[in-house]
C-alpha cells in the first residue's frame, strides 16, 4: 500500500497538505528529519502514515499527557493499533501494553521523555524491539534557547547514540534559529534534512484590545460566540476559577483548568471540554494543556503570554480544522512589569536575558501599529505582507495627524529626567500628578501635558518607540532614553506625524466563499447525530468528524455513498460505520428544502478504487440490482471493484427502505445478538461499541443491517 492509499484509507484524506508528502518520503527513506510546521498543520501524520508503511512500533515522545490520550483516541476510531505509556496509567495497564508492544500488536507508542530514562528504562527494552521510527513531538522543549525548555527532554540526545540506524523526525510549530540549530545539536543527528513551512494561520483573525474592566469586555465578546466552543487563558491559577465561576454565573458552561487542580477534576474538566459538553475552558497560561481539539472557534488571552512563541503555540489552538477563528488578547502594560519577575531566572542571568528579551518583543507586537500577522511571521524569520485584511490593525481605519509639539514635550520631559525613569512616572510628570517627586515639580516641563489623556500620551510613547524616535533601556525596569533622531525632532529639524483617531470596523473572520452557502438547520442536525455517536463511542466529538467535514457536508449536500466517499474526513472505515446515519437525514433535508446536490461545485477529492463506469448517483442501485439477481456479497464486490464493507453498506441502505429483507443479509441467531447488544447500548446509533462487543463473528455491515432494520420498524 503507497501513502497516498494509506492517507485515503485510515485518514480519509486524498492530498497531502504543505509538504507533508516530501517529510514522509524522506523518512521513509530512513534519513532524519526536522519538521518545522504550524499549529493545526498536520504534523502528526507526519509521523503516523510512515509508522503505518513501516515494519515495527513507532516510538512517539511527547510531553503532555492530555495530547497523547487525545491522539491514541483518534487514531484507534480509524482503526490504527496505538496506545501511550505514561505516569496516568496504573502499573498494571502499563504491564498490559508493554505485553503489546511485545507480541509486535502496536503501530504506534506515545512516551512522556522521563518514561525513557529512569527507574523503568524504556530505552533498554527498546533495544529488542524491532523500532522503526522515533517521532519527537514538541521539539523545542530540548533548547534552552526555546520558550519551554524541558530538562528531561535532554535525554533524547542518547537516541542516536543507542539506535544508530533508527530514523528520527523531530516536530515543532515554534522555532526561531537559534532554537533550530539547537535541536539539532542535542539530537546529534548528522544525515537530516530541515523542512520549513510558513507559519501563517490564514483562517485566524488577531485582534489585540488594551484593557479596561476586561470581564464587560470579554462578556460583549463571548455574546456573539454563545454557540462556539473557547479557550480563555489567564496568569494565575485564582484568576482562572474566579473567571470561570463568573462566567457560569452569567450562564456560560465553562469550567477552570490548571496544574493546580485535583487530578480527577482536572480530567473531568478537560473530557468534558473535548466532549463539547463545555463550552469554555479557562486556562493557566504557564500550563501546556496540550489538547488537540479541531473546533475551537476562538482564544482569548485576558493576560499577556510571556512571549511570543507561547501566544503563537496558544493561538494556534483555535481553527485546527481549517474554519474562521478568532484571537483576541486583551493588553496592559501593568502585565509587562508582573512577568518581568517570573521571566528573571534566579542564578541564570543569561537564560534570564534569553526570557526578558522575549516578554520585550511580546509587548512590541501588542504595542505596534504594524499589521500583527505581519509582526508575527516576521518574528519568524518569514517574510508577509504588510497588510493582512484580518487583523485589528488592518481592520482599523487611522487619522495621523502632525504630533511633533506633544513629541517635543514628550521628549523634553525625558530629557529633563536624565533618561532614569520609566512611561508610567515620565507621563505623570507631563500631567503634573501629586506623585510626581517634589523636585522634579519645580521643573519646567512638569505638568505641560496637561491636557492629553494618560492612555493617548501612553500610546504616542509606544509609537516613538515603534518609530526608532525613542529608546528604552534593557532590564527588569527599562527607563526611556534619547537617541540621535529624539535630538532631531527636540531640534525642529524631523517633523513627526502620530495617530489621533483610530476607527476599528466590526471584527469579523473571513468566511471562506464556498462555505457561506452551509445549510446552517442541517449543519446542527450532523452535529447532534456526531454528538450521540461521540457520546457512545465514548470519544470526543471531533475525533467522530471534525466541524470541517460536517460543514462540507452541510454546504455540498453529498446525496450518494460515492458523494459521501469525496467528503474529506471519510476514509474507508468510517465511511461503512457511519455513511449511512449522516446520509439519510442529508437525504431527508433536501427533499424537505427542495434542494439538490451540489456535489459538482466541490473541487474533486482523489478518487477511491471504484468502477468508473458506474454513475455515482446510481451506485446503491447497482448493488442492489446485483444483489437480486442472486450474487452473494463477495461477487458483488468482485464485480464492481468495490470492499465487502461498502456493499454491505449499501444493501443496509435497502433494508431501511423495506426493498431486501433483513434475514437475506443476516441470519435470525445472528439478528437476534445483535438486537439484544444494541439493546444493550440504550438503542445507540453507534456502531464501534456493539462491533467491539461482539466481535470478528459479526461484521459492520450485519451491524448497519439491524441498526436499519430497527429504523424502519420504530418508523413503519
Amino acid at each position: 500500500m503507497d501513502i497516498r492509499q494509506t492517507l485515503q484509507q485510515y485518514f480519509g484524506y486524498n492530498e497531502f497538505r504543505h509538504n507533508q508528502q516530501e517529510i514522509i518520503e524522506n523518512v521513509l527513506a530512513k534519513n532524519d528529519s526536522i519538521v518545522l510546521m504550524p499549529t493545526g498543520g498536520g504534523k502528526s501524520l507526519c509521523y503516523q502514515i510512515p509508522a503505518l508503511v513501516f515494519e515495527g512500533v513507532t516510538i512517539v515522545v511527547s510531553p503532555l499527557i492530555a495530547l497523547m490520550k487525545d491522539q491514541v483516541d483518534a487514531l484507534k476510531l480509524n482503526g490504527i493499533a496505538a496506545a501511550f505509556l505514561n505516569s496516568s496509567q496504573s502499573s498494571f495497564e502499563q504491564a498490559a501494553i508493554i505485553q503489546r508492544l511485545n507480541s509486535n500488536q502496536l503501530k504506534l507508542l506515545y512516551v512522556a521523555p522521563e518514561r525513557l530514562l529512569g527507574q523503568n528504562s524504556l530505552l533498554n527494552y527498546l533495544k529488542d524491539i524491532n523500532v522503526s521510527l522515533f517521532a519527537i513531538d514538541e521539539a523545542h522543549c530540548i533548547s534552552h534557547w526555546g520558550h519551554d525548555f524541558r530538562p528531561e527532554y535532554l535525554v533524547l540526545g542518547q537516541l542516536k547514540m543507542q539506535f544508530p540506524h533508527t530514523p528520527i523526525i523531530a516536530l515543532t510549530a515554534t522555532a526561531d534559529k537559534l532554537t533550530k540549530q539547537d535541536i539539532i545539536q542535542k539530537l546529534e543527528v548528522t544525515n537530516y534534512t530541515v523542512f520549513e513551512n510558513s507559519f501563517n494561520r490564514p483562517n485566524i483573525s488577531y485582534f489585540i484590545k488594551q484593557k479596561r474592566n476586561y470581564l464587560q469586555q470579554l462578556l460583549e465578546y463571548l455574546a456573539v460566540h454563545k454557540d462556539d466552543c473557547g479557550i480563555i487563558y489567564c496568569l494565575s491559577r485564582n484568576s482562572t476559577e474566579s473567571l470561570a465561576e463568573n462566567l457560569r454565573e452569567r450562564g456560560y458552561a465553562a469550567a477552570a483548568y490548571h496544574a493546580g487542580l485535583e487530578k480527577n477534576i482536572k480530567e473531568r474538566n478537560q473530557e468534558q471540554f473535548l466532549r463539547d459538553e463545555i463550552k469554555i475552558i479557562v486556562a493557566t497560561i504557564a500550563f501546556g494543556m496540550g489538547i488537540n481539539k479541531s473546533n475551537v472557534r476562538f482564544v482569548v488571552h485576558v493576560d499577556l503570554p510571556k512571549n511570543i512563541e507561547g501566544y503563537y503555540q496558544e493561538t494556534g489552538r483555535a481553527g485546527r480544522d481549517g474554519l474562521p477563528s478568532e484571537a483576541l488578547l486583551f493588553f496592559s502594560g501593568a502585565d509587562v512589569f508582573k512577568l518581568k519577575n517570573f521571566a528573571t531566572i534566579e542564578g541564570n542571568a543569561e537564560q534570564s536575558k534569553i526570557m526578558l528579551k522575549k516578554l520585550d518583543q511580546m509587548a512590541a507586537l501588542c504595542s505596534t501599529r504594524q499589521c500583527r500577522r505581519q509582526y508575527l511571521l516576521n518574528y519568524f524569520d518569514e517574510p508577509a505582507p504588510a497588510f493582512c485584511g484580518s487583523c485589528d490593525v488592518c481592520l482599523s481605519e487611522e487619522e495621523k495627524a502632525d504630533a511633533t509639539v506633544e513629541a517635543q514635550k514628550l521628549l523634553s520631559a525625558v530629557s529633563r529626567l536624565n533618561g532614569k525613569f520609566g512611561m508610567n512616572y515620565v507621563i505623570d510628570f507631563l500631567r503634573g500628578s501629586t506623585t510626581t517627586r517634589s523636585e522634579h515639580q519645580s521643573l519646567k516641563t512638569y505638568g505641560i501635558g496637561k491636557d492629553i489623556s494618560k492612555d493617548q500620551w501612553k500610546q504616542y510613547v509606544r509609537e516613538l518607540l515603534q518609530l526608532k524616535y525613542l529608546q528604552q533601556s534593557d532590564g527588569e525596569y527599562p527607563v526611556l532614553q534619547l537617541n540621535e533622531m529624539s535630538m532631531q525632532i527636540l531640534k525642529g529639524e524631523l517633523p513627526v506625524s502620530l495617530v489621533k483617531t483610530t476607527t476599528a470596523r466590526k471584527e469579523t473572520a473571513s468566511v471562506t466563499p464556498a462555505y457561506s452557502r452551509v445549510q446552517n438547520e442541517l449543519f446542527k442536525q450532523l452535529k447532534d447525530i456526531r454528538y450521540q455517536l461521540a457520546r457512545e463511542e465514548n470519544v470526543a466529538a471531533f475525533q467522530v468528524f471534525s466541524d470541517a467535514t460536517l460543514v462540507e457536508m452541510a454546504t455540498y449536500l453529498p446525496l450518494t455513498t460515492s458523494d459521501l466517499a469525496n467528503i474529506s474526513g471519510f476514509g474507508n472505515l468510517k465511511l461503512v460505520k457511519y455513511g449511512s446515519l449522516f446520509l439519510d437525514p442529508i437525504i431527508d433535508y433536501c427533499r424537505a428544502n427542495g434542494l439538490t446536490g451540489r456535489m459538482s461545485e466541490k473541487a474533486p477529492k482523489r478518487q477511491r478504487m471504484v468502477s468508473q463506469s458506474t454513475k455515482p448517483t446510481e451506485t446503491k442501485i447497482a448493488s442492489l440490482q446485483l444483489f437480486q439477481q442472486g450474487r452473494d456479497i463477495d461477487e458483488i464486490a468482485a464485480a464492481r471493484g468495490l470492499k465487502r464493507g461498502t456493499i454491505e453498506e449499501h444493501l443496509g441502505h435497502f433494508v431501511f427502505t423495506g426493498e431486501i429483507d433483513i434475514y437475506q443479509l443476516v441470519s435470525k441467531n445472528k439478528l437476534e445478538v445483535i438486537k439484544e447488544a444494541i439493546t444493550g447500548h440504550k438503542n445507540s446509533l453507534a456502531i464501534g461499541p456493539v462491533k467491539q462487543q461482539l466481535g470478528d463473528g459479526y461484521s459492520y455491515g450485519e451491524i448497519t443491517a439491524v441498526i436499519n432494520y430497527l429504523r424502519r420498524m420504530k418508523e413503519g
